[in-house]
């Protein structure tokens, strides 16, 4: 979860944390930073005297901030977070990244480090280096009871070997220890961390908000896992990263999730059933959407996601009919890619006029798309009430794209392709936008 910082509007003149007109003290600090964020001053057997405002030096040490202060900068020490997917995964810990590098700068600093739990509560257990569980356990422990945010990933390529397989066991247990605090947890899983997952996860994991979930391969076993999704009460950001079935997806609580990324080779039947389901949500992204060869979709009611403001769907066929079985009144951002047989430009152009959404961006890629589509979609009224577009002409070498592009712009006199332009959005390849 971001972390609010109270004190990010301090400004600094010559040593005096202050805003205008007036200094700010000590003790409002305190007042403004959340309680559990640093323990007493008297703890740690530092005073905090008044500040005497006559007196302006030139420079001043770091150490010569408030307390409170210093611990605000710690907690926006960068950590070197991964991204792997669609959660920032905390780094395993090393001496040379926050919050261990602090504590090794002197006794003041450690002693500051330590009081902050809030510092303590982001881990991973796996990685290039592996912590000995002692260690996790004492980490853990400087946490203090507060939430945590978790990492796992299962061994693979040259970690692939008994003892990291035995290593990642034992921190899952670990892990699993503190399934009362788990508010952000982000798992790679093989066949044996997926087994431990439903042997352990249940009603205990009463705050988890943020959840996600990879599978190396197919795996027997997401089936199961995805049925205990249900059983978290707090869950609203699921991330998943592997195959299920339309029966398996049925499990998942989408009318309760906010922000939902799937990556699950599904039909657009599938796809269109649970989308429909998100009535809460407000960002869905779906990768592997399989509209090639798919039937239609059929026998479904249109439905109306009030509260959707961002909508990525990536697969193949033609992604924009999905949306003739949505209506999407708030939506900002929308992006399909895609590589199509057959497409029509109407689907999109009816969703548009149905949902009179505040679309401030719209990226349209398609792998297969044509000169004579292009132009279809390029003159859809609604594109010019959008600020940000990108429209992606398909081919193999970009040279000929952009002859193409060019051909295109040149080929209708009328004032939407005058504001055309050909630009690189993505720096990789040529796209329409506007001047």
């Amino acid at each position: 979860m971001p972390h609010h910082n109270p004190t990010s509007s301090l400004h600094f003149q010559r040593g005096v944390p202050s805003h205008n007109p007036r200094a700010i003290t000590p003790q409002e600090i305190c007042e403004a930073l959340h309680p559990y964020q640093l323990e007493s001053s008297s703890t740690l057997g530092l005073s905090l005297g008044p500040y005497n405002t006559s007196e302006t030096p030139e420079a001043i040490s770091i150490n010569h901030l408030p307390l409170e202060i210093l611990a605000e900068i710690f907690l926006l020490c960068p950590r070197g977070s991964l991204r792997r997917l669609q959660f920032e995964r905390p780094p395993d810990p090393r001496r040379r990244r926050a919050p261990l590098l602090l504590c090794q700068v002197c006794r003041y600093w450690r002693k500051v480090a330590l009081s902050l739990p809030l510092l303590w509560c982001s881990l991973s257990g796996t990685g290039p280096f592996t912590p000995h569980p002692v260690f996790i356990e004492l980490w853990l422990t400087r946490s203090r009871g507060l939430p945590l945010s978790l990492s796992l990933a299962a061994p693979v390529g040259r970690g692939d070997t008994p003892k990291y397989h035995a290593h990642a066991s034992k921190m899952f247990d670990l892990f699993s220890n503190e399934m009362y605090r788990w508010r952000t947890i982000a798992f790679t899983l093989n066949d044996n961390l997926a087994r431990q997952f439903i042997a352990t996860v249940d009603s205990k994991a009463q705050i988890l908000e943020e959840l996600e979930l990879a599978f190396e391969e197919p795996s027997s076993t997401s089936a199961k896992v995805s049925a205990l999704l249900s059983s978290l009460p707090k869950l609203r950001h699921l991330s998943w990263v592997g195959r299920l079935s339309a029966m398996s997806l049925r499990n998942i609580p989408f009318h309760r999730l906010t922000h939902i990324y799937m990556a699950s080779d599904n039909s657009a039947q599938d796809v269109v059933t649970c989308v429909s389901q998100c009535t809460a949500a407000l960002e869905i992204r779906w990768d592997c959407v399989d509209y090639w060869d798919s039937p239609s979709v059929c026998g479904l009611p249109r439905s109306t996601l009030l509260h959707l403001r961002s909508l990525y769907l990536k697969g193949t066929g033609d992604l924009a009919h999905i949306l003739s079985w949505l209506t999407l009144p708030s939506l900002k951002y929308l992006c399909l890619k895609t590589r199509s047989k057959t497409r029509d430009h109407r689907s999109l152009e009816d969703f548009f006029d149905r949902s009179a959404c505040p679309l401030q961006h719209f990226i349209l890629k398609d792998g297969c798309v044509d000169q004579e589509s292009i132009v279809k979609y390029l003159t859809i009224p609604f594109l010019e009430t959008i600020p940000d577009i990108q429209v992606y002409l398909g081919g193999i070498s970009e040279q000929v794209v952009l002859r193409e592009m060019q051909e295109v712009k040149d080929s209708q006199d009328t004032p939407t392709f005058h504001r055309l332009q050909i630009s690189y959005p993505e720096c990789r390849w040529p796209a329409f936008t506007w001047k």
